[in-house]
Parts: C-alpha cells; sequence; structure tokens
C-alpha cells in the first residue's frame, strides 16, 4: 500500500481545498466559510454519550431522547392530572380533605404519586435536554423557533407546577402563596390584595382565587399543545415519544417510587397563622429561597434577566453555518425525494404547470446538511462544501486503496496508508449513486456517520443507512460490490481506525463482496445495567421535594397586618340611572377615597408608619394592607392606629398585651362593623 500525503492547498472552481493532515476539509469560497465543526462542549458530551450507547446502544441511549422523555412524562403528568381532577374540591376550606381523601384509596395514593413526580421529572429532563442542546450548538440559526419556543414551554411547566401546589392549600401551598404574592406586590397592579388571600378572614377572595388557580391551571397545560406545536413545527419527522423501552422504564420507575414513596402534603393551611418553613420542592420552588436575602426588585431583576438571556441566547452566540443547498431547476423531475428527505421542512414543491412541479429551496430554514443532495437520483440538487465533480477527479487521479467519508461530528480515522478521507457537511449527503465511480478507482469506501440517533443533522445517519441497505431511495445500484462498502456510526471521541483497517484488509483477502454494506454500530443492550442507571434521576425526586427550608427565623415571633380597609369618600359624582326621564334616579357616588395612615407601636415604641393609597385609577377602590414584623419571643404591648388622612377624627385602635412566643404568629385583621381583631391568638 502507499501513503497520500498532500503538501499544498489549491482552488477548484468555487471551492478551496485545505489540507487536514491526510483529510481534506472544502471551504466555500464564495461564502467565506467553512463546515461547521464539534466544538470542545460537544465532544465531551460525546464521550459520556458512547460510554452510555455501550450500555444502550444508540437506539435507546436517553441522552438521544431528552425531549421526547419530556413529552412522554407530560402525557403521563396530565391523564393522572385528570384522574385527580374529578375528585378535587375546589373549596379552598375543603381542599386539603379532598386530597387527603384522595391519598385514603390505592388508586388515588397512587395516581397522585405519579402526579407529583412526573411532574418532577419534566422539570428534570426540559431543563437537561436544554442544556444538552446548549453543549452540542443546537439553539442557534436554522434552529432559534425551537430554541425559544422550548423556553417558553419551560415557563409553562413552571407555571403549572406552582398552581398545582397552591391547589392542595395545605402549609406548602399556604407559605408559597405568601412568598409569590410578596414578589407579585413589585408589579403595583397586584398591590397587597393577593397577599391578604392567603392570611385573613376574606373566605370570598380566597375561594375566587381558588377558581383562577384551577382554571389557570388547566388552561395552561392546554397552552403547552400550542408551544409544543410552534416547537417542532420546523422539523419534519420530530420525535415525539421515546422508545418502548425507555417509556416502560419511566413508567415502572413511576410506579414504584409513588408506592415506595408516597407524596404527602404538609398540614393544613390556617389563615390565622404564617408557616415559618416547608418542604421545598427544589424543581418548580428553586428561587424562592432567595426570596429570604433578596428584595422582590432584585427577584424580579434575576427571574427576568435570566428567562431573557435564555431567549436571547441564539443570537448572543456567534458561530458558522453552513451555506444552503441549491436547487438546478432544469435538471429537478420533480420525484419530491429531497422534500420528503429534508429534516427541517426547507424544502417545498413548487407548481410550474399541470403535470410539473419543481423542488425549491427556503434558505432562512437552510441548515447546508446536503441530505437532499443526497437524495437526488438526478444532480439537481447541489451544495458548496461537497462539489462532487472536483472530488470524483481527485479520486480518479490519486486512486487510494479506500475512501472515506466522514462528517465533522463522527470518529476519526488516522494513520492507514492510501486513504483519502474527506469530511463532508453530512453523510447522508453522500449519494449511494456516486458510488459506481467512486469504486471504480478503489478499493473500499467508509461512511462514518454520527452516533445513530445523535445525528447533529437529526435524519442523517437514517437515511444513509436506509439508502445504502436499499430501503430509501435513492438505492446502491445492483452490479456494485457492495460488500466494499462500510457505514460505521461513531461519535468524534472514537478512534474508528482499526476497524476501518481491518474492512480494507479483509477486502483484500477476497472476502464475498456481493452481500450488502457492511454496517458497525453500538447494538446491543445490557438491559439490568441500563435499567439501574436510568433510575437514578427518579430516587432524587422524593428527597428533592420533601426538603424542609426555613423562610423565618425560628427563634423569632411574627406579627402580621392582614386587612382589606374601605376609606370614605373625597370626591363624588352624580350618576343617572335610567334614559328615560320618569325613570331617572340621581345617586352620589365615589370617585376618590381617602388614604390611611397606618401606625404600629411595640413596647410603646413607634416602629411602622406608612400612608397606603386607595387601589384603582381613580383611587376609589378599597385598601388592601399587609405587613410583617418579626419580634423576639416574650410579653409584649401592642398597640395599631388607623387613621383616614382626610378624616381626622376617623381613628380606628387594636390593643394587644400578651406572650409572643417562639415560632407564633399574631395576626391582625378588620371586618366592617367590627373592627380590628387578632384572627388566632
Amino acid at each position: 500500500m502507499r501513503v497520500i500525503r498532500f503538501y499544498y492547498d489549491k482552488f477548484i472552481n468555487n471551492s478551496y481545498y485545505k489540507r487536514d493532515g491526510c483529510e481534506w476539509v472544502i471551504t466555500y469560497k464564495g461564502a467565506g466559510m467553512e463546515i461547521i465543526t464539534i466544538s470542545p462542549a460537544y465532544r465531551t458530551i460525546q464521550k459520556i454519550t458512547l460510554l452510555l450507547s455501550e450500555v444502550y446502544s444508540s437506539r435507546f441511549n436517553p441522552f438521544y431522547y431528552l425531549g421526547a422523555i419530556t413529552v412522554f412524562l407530560l402525557i403521563v403528568d396530565t391523564l393522572s392530572g385528570i384522574y385527580l381532577f374529578f375528585f378535587y374540591d375546589v373549596d379552598p376550606m375543603k381542599a386539603h380533605a379532598s386530597v387527603e381523601k384522595i391519598s385514603a384509596t390505592f388508586l388515588g395514593n397512587l395516581m397522585r404519586g405519579i402526579h407529583r413526580y412526573s411532574s418532577d421529572g419534566l422539570i428534570f429532563f426540559a431543563v437537561l435536554h436544554m442544556i444538552h442542546m446548549i453543549l452540542t450548538d443546537r439553539f442557534r440559526m436554522f434552529r432559534w423557533v425551537a430554541w425559544v419556543s422550548g423556553v417558553s414551554t419551560l415557563v409553562i411547566f413552571f407555571l403549572i407546577g406552582l398552581t398545582g401546589y397552591l391547589l392542595v392549600w395545605d402549609q406548602r401551598a399556604q407559605l408559597t402563596g405568601i412568598l409569590t404574592a410578596k414578589f407579585l406586590t413589585e408589579v403595583h397592579i397586584f398591590g397587597h390584595a393577593l397577599m391578604s388571600a392567603f392570611l385573613g378572614t376574606d373566605l370570598k377572595n380566597l375561594g375566587g382565587l381558588f377558581r383562577i388557580l384551577l382554571f389557570g391551571h388547566i388552561a395552561v397545560t392546554i397552552l403547552l399543545i400550542f408551544t409544543l406545536w410552534i416547537h417542532v413545527m420546523r422539523i419534519s419527522r420530530p420525535r415525539i415519544l421515546p422508545p418502548k423501552f425507555l417509556m416502560v422504564l419511566t413508567t415502572a420507575y413511576l410506579i414504584v417510587i409513588s408506592l415506595v414513596f408516597p407524596a404527602k402534603s404538609d398540614p393544613p393551611a390556617d389563615l390565622g397563622s404564617v408557616p415559618f418553613s416547608m418542604s421545598l420542592d427544589w424543581f418548580y420552588l428553586t428561587g424562592y429561597p432567595l426570596l429570604k436575602y433578596l428584595p422582590p426588585s432584585a427577584g424580579w431583576l434575576i427571574l427576568l434577566g435570566f428567562f431573557g438571556l435564555l431567549i436571547a441566547f441564539p443570537w448572543l452566540v456567534k458561530g458558522k453555518r453552513n451555506p444552503p443547498a441549491e436547487i438546478i431547476e432544469e435538471k429537478c423531475e420533480g420525484c419530491e425525494q429531497c422534500f420528503k428527505d429534508c429534516p427541517y421542512e426547507a424544502i417545498y414543491m413548487k407548481t410550474i404547470s399541470e403535470k410539473e412541479k419543481k423542488a425549491v429551496i427556503i434558505e432562512d430554514k437552510c441548515a447546508g446538511c446536503g441530505i437532499c443532495v443526497g437524495s437526488c437520483n438526478y444532480g439537481a440538487s447541489s451544495i458548496p462544501t461537497l462539489p462532487i465533480a472536483e472530488i470524483l477527479e481527485r479520486i480518479n487521479s490519486q486512486k487510494p486503496e479506500a475512501v472515506v467519508f466522514r462528517c465533522p461530528f463522527s470518529g476519526e480515522v488516522e494513520g492507514i496508508e492510501g486513504m483519502l478521507s474527506f469530511k463532508v457537511p453530512c453523510t447522508g449527503a453522500v449519494n449511494a449513486v456516486w458510488m459506481r465511480d467512486i469504486l471504480k478507482n478503489c478499493k473500499a469506501v467508509v461512511l462514518i456517520t454520527c452516533d445513530g440517533p445523535d445525528c447533529y443533522f437529526r435524519e442523517g445517519t437514517l437515511w444513509t443507512e436506509e439508502r445504502f441497505s436499499g430501503v430509501r431511495r435513492p438505492r446502491l445500484l445492483k452490479n456494485l460490490q457492495r460488500g466494499k462498502i462500510l457505514i460505521l456510526e461513531a461519535p468524534s471521541t472514537e478512534n474508528v481506525s482499526p476497524e476501518v483497517e481491518d474492512f480494507i484488509n479483509s477486502i483484500g483477502e477476497g472476502e464475498d463482496l456481493k452481500e450488502g454494506p457492511r454496517f458497525i454500530s453500538h447494538k446491543k443492550v445490557h438491559y439490568i445495567t441500563a435499567s439501574l442507571i436510568f433510575s437514578i434521576p427518579f430516587l432524587t425526586f422524593h428527597p428533592l421535594t420533601t426538603h424542609k427550608v426555613n423562610f423565618y427565623p425560628e427563634g423569632k415571633s411574627l406579627v402580621v397586618l392582614s386587612f382589606k380597609y374601605r376609606s370614605l369618600g373625597v370626591k363624588k359624582a352624580q350618576k343617572v340611572y335610567s334614559k328615560l326621564k320618569h325613570m331617572q334616579k340621581i345617586e352620589n357616588i365615589t370617585v376618590e377615597r381617602s388614604p390611611v395612615e397606618v401606625i404600629l407601636n411595640v413596647d410603646g415604641k413607634r416602629v411602622h408608619r406608612k400612608v397606603h393609597e386607595p387601589r384603582g385609577l381613580r383611587r376609589d377602590a378599597s385598601i388592601y394592607v399587609y405587613e410583617e414584623f418579626l419580634f423576639e419571643p416574650g410579653i409584649r404591648r401592642i398597640e395599631l392606629i388607623v387613621r383616614e388622612t382626610a378624616f381626622k377624627e376617623r381613628v380606628k385602635r387594636y390593643s394587644f398585651s400578651g406572650n409572643l412566643s417562639r415560632g407564633s404568629t399574631l395576626a391582625i385583621s378588620y371586618k366592617e362593623g367590627e373592627g380590628f381583631f387578632a384572627i388566632k391568638n
């Protein structure tokens, strides 16, 4: 055998051939860009996925189905939620009892656990899917729609989980509601009205909120269908569900952890007391511990900054893009094979006449993978990064022992004598028809693809294997010695030189070459090991949803003002009812109310003084007040003074003298006609 070495770079027509060892990387002169190559982060991920492929095979590797697993968990979560909905009582006074009643039955307990843990799994696999997309550079350029809609879907997941936890109406729900309401008070349209629903005596307000939460929980779940449709609308044949093996494992683990670690509620909510701690679900309430240390304004800055950064991420990270493919219209026969094969729906069939259609490239959607080149029997599709005429000319002039086509994300071949290697945008761009001319001038052809479903362009590996095995058009010509062709699945971190060299040597030993092309991939599944590894994330769900977190110092006492106050009007206007003169009735209506001044004295010292304005654009609505104060436990004398600033004589007082114990809450509320009172002491 002889070694082929290249000592110069060369322009041929519109392309520039750059030597990379003994491999030729093609640069498109017109666009001034190379074929996109693998990043260090992507290579690191491939090291992990290669280990998993050794256990799961490339067919069942969970890393290749993170998005599909998320969708499957969403389906399980929705079905179990529908079951729970039939037995749930939306009345806040009965909600907790109805949840406990559901849990008292075997099926209800199982369904509640599945609903809880599938919800946690949603976040786990969705976030892992997002990280995987970032590290493998699948979020920019032609993929930006999928990325933005994916971030939106993640936000909806969090909203669904939050409303779901509130509907249980235990102490976790109450404290979550209070913390959320505090956070929302920074948006002035909410004010303190929302906070008073979670502590006080306004059951009507709380009941209305519960109905809104239940409606929102269902409506936002339906909204997911829309965002998921957007997420996949620019993708042909999206993988909606994972393989059956992974679905069976997912379902089995959800059932097991639901039975071993049943989903339990915290004690029922108490409208007269603020819970000092709760069982924190780190999947949905991740940012809530920050509210102990940061003001709401800082929380909003972090929240909007984080998700704003995620949405803008595709445009903040620069990168290369393959030039788009081109259609030579006079060669196109309208067979629609390229239209069917395109992974990103970047081709449509344009009607020329009643009997004639032509393929047209949508450049904004085109990923530059060249799969349409590999699907065309007539040479009507071309891509600058794969000038087949020049490649055939080079093979003809060099007459190598073997020709290797590999994509930038697949395994590398080094140190083999007499080998000529071409790096192409995707092995799916290599047309099976070309093998007739290539095999005239070499002994063997090797196509090194991505690791099965991990193809950077989604379907390049699949289409390559189907075309060369005769399942998909265009097929290998029948009179070829098909045994001279090897298709090898391998990530870039795997050195496949031994496999390629053994294949070349086997041809030299005169093996039967009439059989079809040879395929090498990770196909063996170690079911026991695979099942054990896949259980690891599910084992984290219980401890990460039952971790106790304190939001108030345990050694303190809490005094809370939570009330609705309707002050007197300072401006009135006449309103006429009925248009008929003999039926007209004139009434004075309040168009502006007096602000109120709230003063709190503790042990004879003033600790709080604040003026609260009426709500509404015309300042004519009731005033909602919510204030919290932490004190050392002990005997305290508390005096509350509420004064209407426009009517100095309108003053209401409340006094309390007694022991504030460690971890207790003194909640002071108000009712018209009764005045101020302690909800619970």
